[in-house]
C-alpha cells in the first residue's frame, strides 16, 4: 500500500522533471533528470588526466512547497562519464510531494582520487 501512495506523486513528479537540469564544476559535470525509479545523474569526469571523487545535492521543489533533498557521489575515472541512481526510498518527502516544479543540481566538488 505504501509502494502505492509513492507511484502517485511520483508520476506527476516525473512529468515535471524530465527536463535536464546541469550543473558544471571545474573538473567535472553533473546532469540529473527524473526518472521512474528515481533521478538518474550523469556525472562526467572533464578531465584528461585522473579520477575524480564528485560529489553533489539536488534540491526538488514541489508545487505545494515541500522541499526534497537528496545527496550523492560517484568515482569518475578520467574522461568518463557514470550513470549514479538516487533511488525514490532516499528521496526523504515525495509522498507529501503534489507535482515538482523544478529540480536543481548544487555543491558540485570534485576532489582528486587517491
Amino acid at each position: 500500500m505504501k509502494l502505492l501512495r509513492l507511484i502517485v506523486p511520483v508520476a506527476a513528479l516525473m512529468l515535471i522533471l524530465f527536463a535536464l537540469r546541469v550543473h558544471p564544476h571545474a573538473g567535472a559535470q553533473v546532469v540529473c533528470r527524473g526518472t521512474a525509479l528515481g533521478l538518474e545523474c550523469s556525472v562526467t569526469n572533464r578531465r584528461d588526466k585522473g579520477t575524480l571523487n564528485v560529489f553533489w545535492d539536488v534540491r526538488l521543489q514541489c508545487r505545494n512547497g515541500i522541499v526534497i533533498r537528496a545527496s550523492a557521489s560517484q568515482r569518475v575515472p578520467a574522461a568518463n562519464q557514470f550513470v549514479h541512481l538516487i533511488p525514490l526510498a532516499e528521496l526523504k518527502g515525495l509522498d507529501q510531494c503534489d507535482v515538482g516544479r523544478t529540480l536543481l543540481v548544487e555543491n558540485v566538488v570534485a576532489r582528486n582520487s587517491h
